[in-house]
């Protein structure tokens, strides 16, 4: 694929097609556009494990700040996720593997519900915050460390990849690995930007008719900072993806509301994609609870 901070990309990220790619040159990167499945992926890659200058940082008074400011900005969200969560799974008692877990917001959430929660956070700040302010360990070896395969298979009713997805160097493989440890009729939850977004649109069709020379919002969706914004998917490209990795796709959508059997807002900006996705075998499903049937557009 690409080297940290690369410029020769060689595969697609999604379905490893050889070909040259267009690109959409940005002021800090490039998009790449694979030929064959419209994929949007930067020229860009996290050096894993993490470079000895960020393994090195401390938790100072400005980050602790920094971090502990943003704590209430996504708690209504928390809520819908869990209350997603437990639409499909039994948590008094599951084994669950939060991705990308953060400070760890999610896990307490989990634990309160009497779930048995593992975290996973490469940030070294973010582990330290969950360590101090609320007494949690976070693990720091990503989910496709061979550590976890083989510590691990087949071992959670319920694996979350909350606003993770977009962030990883190779999400294929960040996928197949959540399936390799899930037991047989465990479930898989995400949620991830959309490409169907109307800024994202929007600046795409600028940036045809100028002949590249107008980006418009698209240097906001991608970043080569740490942990950055790597790829954006479409729902159709997510569900390939989950598919591809032996899933069984479950539910789908913009909203949390409409995958509660509630009624969206009738004009629900499209900025989010939501899924739930199944490993088949099991018989219940996860922990015991049964599985909701895949719902139908």
């Amino acid at each position: 694929m690409t080297r940290p901070g690369s410029q020769e990309p060689r595969r697609c990220k999604l379905c490893g097609a050889l070909a040259d790619s267009p690109t959409i040159r940005l002021p800090s990167t490039t998009i790449q556009v694979c030929r064959e499945c419209d994929f949007h992926f930067i020229d860009y890659l996290d050096p894993l494990p993490p470079e000895e200058t960020e393994q090195q940082q401390k938790l100072d008074e400005k980050s602790w700040k920094y971090i502990e400011e943003r704590l209430g900005l996504g708690e209504g969200e928390l809520a819908w996720r869990l209350r997603l969560v437990e639409k499909y799974c039994s948590l008094p008692g599951a084994r669950c593997l939060d991705i990308g877990a953060g400070v760890g917001q999610f896990l307490l959430l989990l634990r309160a519900a009497e779930a048995l929660g593992l975290g996973i956070e490469p940030s070294r700040l973010r582990r330290l915050f969950a360590r101090k302010k609320f007494a949690l360990h976070l693990e720091e070896q990503t989910v496709e460390s061979p550590i976890w395969r083989d510590k691990h298979r087949a071992t959670f009713d319920l694996v979350t990849l909350w606003d993770v997805i977009e962030h990883v160097n190779f999400p294929a493989e960040t996928i197949q690995s959540a399936f390799a440890l899930l037991k047989p009729g465990g479930v898989l939850f995400l949620d991830t930007p959309s490409r169907e977004v109307l800024p994202y649109r929007i600046s795409l069709w600028a940036n045809r008719l100028s002949g590249g020379r107008i980006s418009l919002f698209l240097p906001g969706f991608y970043s080569t900072l740490p942990y950055g914004h790597k790829q954006i998917f479409t729902p159709r490209q997510l569900a390939q993806c989950v598919e591809e990795a032996g899933f069984e796709v479950l539910a789908q959508g913009a909203g949390y509301d409409e995958l509660l059997g509630m009624r969206p807002p009738l004009l629900r900006p499209k900025n989010k994609i939501i899924l739930v996705a199944r490993k088949p075998g099991g018989g219940e499903g996860a922990n015991g609870k049964q599985t909701p049937p895949p719902e139908t557009p």
